[in-house]
C-alpha cells in the first residue's frame, strides 16, 4: 500500500519549471516494473501531459504538488483473489486504489487550486524484491 501510495504521488506531482516533458517521462520510467512483458508504458506515460501542453504549463511556471491519503485493494481484485489465490504468484501484481489530493500552482499566482485524485494502478510485489509499479488502470476501481 505505501508503494502504490508513493507512486501515486508521483504521477500526481510535476515541475514544469524545472523539468521538460522529456524529463517527466523519464522520470516516471523509473517506477516501471523491468518485466517489459507486463510493464504498461503506455498507460504511465497517458498521464503525463503532451509536449505541446506541457510548454504551454511551462509558460506559466505551472507546477503540481501530491499527497495521498487512502490505499486499498479494490473489491474486483479482492474477489477475483478469493476465487483463484495460486493466481498471484504467477506475476505478484495488485490492483491498488489510491485517493489523494494535488495542489496545482503558478509562477505569478500567489493562489492555486487543489483537488481530489483518485487512481487504480497495477503494482507488482516480487518476494524479496522492491516493488514496481505496472501500469494505471484506465478507470478507478471501486
Amino acid at each position: 500500500m505505501a508503494y502504490a501510495k508513493a507512486a501515486a504521488v508521483a504521477l500526481w506531482s510535476y515541475d514544469t519549471r524545472s523539468h521538460s516533458q522529456p524529463e517527466q517521462v523519464a522520470l516516471l520510467h523509473r517506477w516501471l516494473s523491468k518485466q517489459t512483458d507486463i510493464a504498461d508504458v503506455d498507460s504511465v506515460d497517458s498521464q503525463v501531459p503532451s509536449p505541446t501542453l506541457w510548454g504551454r504549463m511551462a509558460d506559466s511556471g505551472q507546477y503540481a504538488t501530491a499527497t495521498a491519503s487512502d490505499a486499498r485493494f479494490p473489491d474486483a481484485f479482492t474477489d477475483a483473489l478469493r476465487e483463484n489465490p495460486g493466481r498471484l504468484t504467477e506475476t505478484y501484481v495488485y490492483a491498488v486504489t489510491v485517493t489523494g489530493k494535488q495542489a496545482i500552482a503558478w509562477n505569478d499566482s500567489p493562489r492555486g487550486g487543489a483537488e481530489s485524485r483518485t487512481v487504480t494502478l497495477a503494482v507488482q510485489c516480487l518476494p524479496d524484491h522492491a516493488c514496481a509499479l505496472v501500469g494505471v488502470l484506465p478507470a478507478v476501481a471501486r
